[in-house]
C-alpha cells in the first residue's frame, strides 16, 4: 500500500457514537524508514489521481466501502425519498432505523476489515491529525480468533467462561487493558491496538468478560440463558462442559445449503453445512467430532457428536447430480455448473429455480439476506401478451413467484430503473432475474403507463416481436397483393416493385416509412405508385356522392374524393415532381402551392389529389395547411427537418395526416439526432422523446460505441427505413440510366433572361437573313448568350450579383452524391461555368480534378490519374469539348451534364467517358435543364432531329434552319 512517492493510504477507525464505529481514509506521508508521519488529505480516487498515486482494484474497493460508511451516505440511504434529509444522529433515535443502520454498517465494515486484513493495508485507531500517525497504528492478528466456551454445572448454577484462541495461543479477554467490540456479527474486536476477527460468536458476547473471566448463571435462568445466548453459537463451535447429562449422537440430520456472498469476487456462492443435532460442520471441515448442547424444555444436555462421512459423501454426490460443482481449489463453496460469469447473482437464481428439486432430495435451502431483508428464493414464471387498440398496444402480464402474483406493471418500473429488488407483501425481496432485466428493459423503457396500463405505440411493435409476445399481427411486405395498375405509366423494376409493396405495407398498417434508396434508384416513381394505390383505396366519387337537395351544401372534395396528399420538398424539386407525376400518373390532379399567387382557400386546396409545396412555403402557410387533414404528407429530401429545434421541423410535425412518408438518400447527415427527427416525423414516440433518446442511444453510441445500444436502435428503426444501394440492386438496373432535372431560374435571373430574349427576338426575326454569314454569327452569339444566362447570368454579365437556380440545384445534387460516397463527372460547354464550381469546391475544401482544352498532355494524364486513383477526389470538372472523347473514367458512376449541347451525340460521348467497357458499376446521368429557357427548346429540337448539329451548325458552318425554327427557340 506504499507508493513510490512516499505516500500511503491509511484507514482510521473512530467511535462516531457510543458503541458505533466508522472508518475514514487518508493519504499519509511516510519517512525514509517507512514510518507513517502526517496526514496530507482525505483519500478518494480523485485525490489519489491528483497526487499521481496508483489505484489498484483492492484499494478502489476499500475506498468504495469507506465512502458507503460516511454519515452523508448513510443519511441519504436511510432517509429514503424524503425531501428534507434528517441527520444521522436523529435517524438513530428511532429504534427500527437504528437497527437497520447498525446491520448495514456492520456488514460493510466486515467487508472493509477483511480486505484491509487480506491486503495488509494500514489501519489506525482514533487517530489525531496533528500528531504522528504511526503512534495510532493497529496490528492485525494473523489468524481469526476462535472462541472457546466452557461450562461447569454445580448446585449454585452454571459457571460460564469465554476465552479465545489465535493459532496455538490461548488468551482471556480480561488480560487486555482496553477492548472494543467493533461489530456484532460478523464479530470484530479491537484489543490493545490489535484487531481480531472473531469466528461464530456475536461481538457483544465479549463485553461481560472484559473485567472477569467467569460468569455464574443461576439455576433458574440456565435454560433461558442458553436458549437465548448460547445455543446458536455452540452449533458452530466446540465447547467444554462438565456436570451435564451426556448423549451420544452420530446421525446426519440434514444438509443445509446457504447462499453467501464471496468476499473477494462479490459473487454469491453456496455454503454446504452438515447438521447433527445442534451442531453444524462445514462439509470440508476435518474435525470428526464435537461436543455441543441440547435443550429440551428446561433440561440442558451435553451432546457428543461423531460425523458420518459416508453419508455426507452421498449427499455431496447428489449435489453434483443436481447441477452443482465443488471448489477446484482451496475453499469450501459450491457453484452451479452452468454459471453466468456476468451475473454475480446467478447462484441465487439457480437456487430459486432448483429449490423444489433440492428440497425433494432432502436438502434444506436457507434464504439469504440482502441489506437486512430476506431474499425470496422461488422460481418465477412470467406471462405477457398484448392487444392492439388503434395506434397502440396494451400490455397484459403477471409474474407468479411462490405464493405471490405480481402485475408486470409493478415490475416494469424496477426493470426500467435497473433495480432488481422487488419487495413482496411479506417484506421479503424477490430478485428479478438478470435475464429479465436485459430482455425486458427496452419494453419497460419505451412503454408508457396510461389509464393503469402499460402501452406501446403501434410503431414499437418490433419490441413485442423480439420477445415473441402475441399481438395483433402487422402485415409484412411479402404478404402484400399488389400489381401496378394501368394508371401507372411506367414499368417498375423488381427492386422498385418490392419497394412499392413495402410502402403499401406501411400504408395498410398505418405506420410511417422512410424510403432512403441511393440517389438515382427511383424514389419518386415508387412514391407516385404508392399515391396511386392510396387514391384507389378512396371511395369512388359516384358511390360516395351524397343525395343532394336544393338546400344542401356539400364540399367539393366530398364529391370528388381527391387523394389530398401534401408533398413538401426543396424549391428546386417542385417542377421535377410535377413533371414526373404528369408523366407517370396523369390521372392524379396536381396543384403547385408556391409563389405569391398560390391559393389561400382551403376549399380549393382540398380538391386536388396532390399539393406540391416547399419547406419554406409550408412554414409560411403553417396555419393554412394546418386546417386541412391530409391522407398523406410526404417529405422529399427529408434531412431538411434534421434540426429538431427549427421552425420547419415544428411546422411539419404539426400537420395532420393519416399517413406519413419521408424520402432521403442521407437520413443521417451529422449525428444520430438527425435520425430521431426523421423518425419523430413518420412515427412519433417511436424513439421516445429526445432527452430519452439522447440518454439511451446518442451518448452510448457516439461517445462509447456501445454495440448493444446500436443493435437495439437498429431493431427499432429498421422496419421503417428501406435503403437500397446501387450495388445491392445491380441486377435490376440497366447499365445506364438517364434523367432530366428541371431547375427554376432565380427571379433576378428570369428578368435578365427575358430581357435578353426579347432583344434577340426583335433583332433576329425582324432582320432575318438566313444566307448571310454575318447574320448566322449573330444568331449563334445570341443563342449562346441565352444559354449562358440559363446557366448563370454571371457568365454573360460579370457584375451580376444574384443567384442562379441551376447552379444552386447542381450543388445540392452534388452534395447527395458526395455524401453517398460516389464519384461524378461534371460536364459543361462553358469553361467559365465550370470555374464557378471550382471556386465553390475550393471554398468548401472539396478535392476535385480539372480538365479543359488548355491543359497539355502531361497535365491531362495527371488529372485523370488523380480522379481515378485518389478516393478523396469525388468530382471531375470537364469541358465537354476537352472530355468528349478519348477518356476512360470508369471510377465515376454519376455524370452531370450542366447544359444541353446542340448535338445529342456530343452529350452521349461525354456520358460514355464513365459508361464504357471496364465499368463495373451502373451509371446515372443527369441532364440539368433551366425551366422555361432555350434549353427546353434545344431538347425538343434534339428529339426532332437526331443530326441537329449537322442541320444547324455543321462542320461547314452553314445554317439550314428556317425562320420558324428560330422563332421557336426565341419564343
Amino acid at each position: 500500500m506504499t507508493s513510490d512517492n512516499s505516500l500511503a493510504v491509511v484507514f482510521n477507525l473512530y467511535e462516531w457514537a457510543e458503541g458505533f464505529y466508522l472508518p475514514a481514509a487518508y493519504i499519509v506521508k511516510q519517512d525514509r524508514q517507512g514510518f507513517l508521519t502526517h496526514v496530507v488529505q482525505r483519500a478518494t480516487p480523485d485525490t489519489l489521481k491528483g497526487l499521481f498515486m496508483p489505484l489498484d482494484a483492492p484499494t478502489a474497493r476499500m475506498l468504495a466501502l469507506e465512502e458507503q460508511l460516511q454519515p452523508p451516505f448513510l443519511e441519504n440511504r436511510f432517509n429514503g425519498t424524503k425531501k428534507k434529509k434528517r441527520p444521522l444522529a436523529e435517524l438513530m433515535e428511532e429504534e427500527e432505523l437504528k437497527t437497520a443502520v447498525h446491520k448495514f454498517v456492520h456488514r460493510q465494515l466486515d467487508a472493509l476489515l477483511q480486505l484491509i486484513t487480506q491486503h495488509k493495508a494500514f489501519l489506525v485507531w482514533n487517530m489525531e491529525r496533528r500528531v504522528l500517525v504511526k503512534d495510532f497504528l493497529v496490528t492485525i492478528a494473523p489468524e481469526p480468533l476462535e472462541p472457546l466456551l466452557s461450562f461447569r454445572r454445580t448446585k449454585e448454577g452454571v459457571y460460564y467462561r469465554l476465552r479465545g484462541k489465535v493459532g496455538d495461543k490461548e488468551l482471556t479477554f480480561s488480560q487486555f487493558k482496553e477492548i472494543w467490540p467493533l461489530s456484532n456479527q460478523p464479530a470484530w474486536i479491537l484489543a490493545d491496538y490489535t484487531l481480531y476477527r472473531v469466528l461464530h460468536i456475536n461481538g457483544n458476547m465479549v463485553k461481560p468478560f472484559r473485567l472477569k473471566d467467569e460468569l455464574v448463571i443461576p439455576p433458574a435462568s440456565v435454560a433461558t440463558y442458553f436458549r437465548k445466548f448460547i445455543l446458536k453459537v455452540v452449533a458452530q463451535t466446540d465447547i467444554e462442559a462438565e456436570g451435564f447429562d451426556i448423549v451420544q449422537h452420530h446421525k446426519l440430520e440434514r444438509c443445509i445449503l446457504e447462499a453467501v456472498r464471496h468476499l473477494f469476487n462479490d459473487k454469491w456462492v453456496i455454503s454446504v453445512q452438515m447438521v447433527y443435532s445442534n451442531a453444524r460442520f462445514d462439509w470440508r471441515e476435518r474435525r470428526e467430532k464435537r461436543t455441543t448442547l441440547e435443550i429440551n424444555e428446561d433440561q440442558v444436555s451435553l451432546i457428543q457428536i461423531r460425523r458420518d462421512f459416508e453419508e455426507e459423501a452421498a449427499r455431496l454426490a447428489l449435489l453434483t447430480q443436481l447441477g452443482l460443482r465443488g471448489p477446484e481449489q482451496e475453499g469450501s463453496y459450491f457453484e452451479p455448473i452452468e454459471q453466468d460469469q456476468q451475473d454475480a447473482w446467478f447462484t441465487l437464481l439457480w437456487l430459486a429455480q432448483h429449490r423444489q428439486a433440492l428440497e425433494d432430495a432432502g436438502f434444506e435451502v436457507l434464504a439469504p439476506e440482502w441489506e437486512g431483508q430476506k431474499l425470496y428464493l422461488h422460481h418465477p414464471e412470467l406471462q405477457l401478451s398484448a392487444s392492439g387498440e388503434n395506434d397502440w398496444f396494451d400490455l397484459h402480464g403477471q409474474v407468479r413467484v411462490g405464493e405471490f402474483v405480481i402485475p408486470f406493471l409493478a415490475l416494469a418500473r424496477h426493470i426500467k430503473d435497473e433495480n432488481r429488488f422487488y419487495v413482496l407483501p411479506n417484506g421479503e425481496i424477490f430478485l428479478i432475474p438478470e435475464e429479465w432485466m436485459s430482455r425486458y428493459q427496452p419494453l419497460a423503457q419505451f412503454a408508457r403507463k396510461t389509464e393503469g396500463q402499460l402501452r406501446l405505440t403501434k410503431s414499437q411493435y418490433t419490441l413485442l416481436q423480439e420477445l415473441n409476445i402475441l399481438h395483433d399481427g402487422v402485415v409484412e411486405a411479402e404478404e402484400i397483393d399488389y400489381s401496378p395498375p394501368p394508371s401507372l405509366k411506367a414499368t417498375l423494376r423488381p427492386y422498385q416493385l418490392a419497394g412499392v409493396k413495402w410502402l403499401i405495407g406501411h400504408y395498410q398498417n398505418q405506420l410511417g416509412a422512410c424510403l432512403a434508396d441511393d440517389m438515382g434508384l427511383g424514389k419518386t416513381l415508387q412514391t407516385i405508385a404508392l399515391l396511386l394505390h392510396a387514391k384507389a383505396q378512396r371511395p369512388a366519387a359516384a358511390q360516395a356522392a351524397p343525395q343532394l337537395d336544393l338546400f344542401s351544401q356539400v364540399a367539393d372534395h366530398e364529391i370528388l374524393q381527391p387523394l389530398q396528399a401534401l408533398l413538401i420538398m426543396p424549391a428546386s424539386l417542385v417542377f421535377n415532381w410535377e413533371r414526373e407525376i404528369k408523366r407517370f400518373a396523369p390521372s392524379l390532379s396536381v396543384c403547385i402551392h408556391t409563389g405569391t399567387r398560390r391559393h389561400t382557400d382551403t376549399r380549393i386546396l382540398a380538391r386536388y389529389d396532390i399539393l406540391l409545396t416547399t419547406y419554406q412555403t409550408a412554414l409560411r402557410d403553417e396555419a393554412l395547411l394546418g386546417q386541412l387533414h391530409f391522407e398523406y404528407v410526404v417529405l422529399d429530401e427529408s434531412q431538411q427537418i434534421k434540426n429538431r429545434e427549427s421552425k420547419v421541423f415544428k411546422a411539419v410535425n404539426g400537420l395532420r395526416a393519416r399517413h406519413k412518408l419521408s424520402l432521403s438518400g442521407t437520413p443521417i447527415e451529422n449525428s444520430l439526432g438527425d435520425l430521431w427527427s426523421q423518425m419523430q416525423f413518420i412515427n412519433p414516440e417511436l424513439l421516445g422523446n429526445f432527452s430519452f433518446f439522447r440518454e439511451q442511444f446518442v451518448s452510448p453510441i457516439e461517445k462509447h460505441g456501445d454495440e448493444a445500444s446500436k443493435k437495439r436502435l437498429r431493431s427499432l428503426v429498421q422496419p421503417y427505413m428501406l435503403r437500397r444501394t446501387k450495388e445491392e440492386v445491380a441486377p435490376d438496373l440497366p447499365p445506364l440510366t438517364t434523367q432530366l432535372f428541371y431547375s427554376e431560374m432565380a427571379p433576378e435571373q428570369i428578368k435578365q433572361y427575358e430581357r435578353e430574349k426579347s432583344a434577340a427576338r426583335n433583332l433576329l426575326l425582324d432582320n432575318f437573313q438566313g444566307d448571310n454569314p454575318q447574320f448566322k454569327f449573330q444568331v449563334l452569339q445570341s443563342l449562346t448568350r441565352l444559354r449562358q444566362l440559363a446557366n448563370h447570368p454571371v457568365l454573360a454579365a460579370a457584375d451580376y450579383e444574384g443567384l442562379s437556380g441551376k447552379f444552386t440545384d447542381v450543388l445540392a445534387q452534388w452534395e447527395l452524391v458526395r455524401k453517398s460516397g460516389h464519384k461524378v463527372l461534371i460536364f459543361s460547354s462553358f469553361v467559365q461555368y465550370l470555374d464557378l464550381f471550382r471556386q465553390q469546391f475550393e471554398q468548401d475544401k472539396f478535392p476535385f480534378a480539372w480538365l479543359t482544352g488548355e491543359l497539355d498532355s502531361k497535365h491531362r494524364v495527371a488529372a485523370i490519374e488523380k480522379f481515378e486513383k485518389d478516393p478523396t477526389v469525388q468530382a471531375f470538372l470537364i469541358s465537354i469539348k476537352a472530355g468528349g472523347a478519348g477518356l476512360n473514367l470508369t471510377a465515376a458512376d454519376y455524370v452531370f451534364i450542366l447544359d444541353p449541347w446542340w448535338n445529342p451525340a456530343t452529350e452521349q460521348q461525354a456520358i460514355a467517358r464513365a459508361h464504357r467497357i471496364g465499368q463495373d458499376k451502373h451509371v446515372f446521368a443527369t441532364k440539368f435543364i433551366a425551366k422555361d429557357s432555350i434549353e427546353e427548346k434545344i431538347l425538343v429540337l434534339q428529339e426532332r432531329k437526331a443530326q441537329l448539329a449537322e442541320d444547324i451548325v455543321g462542320e461547314s458552318g452553314r445554317l439550314s434552319w428556317s425562320k420558324d425554327e428560330l422563332a421557336f427557340l426565341l419564343a
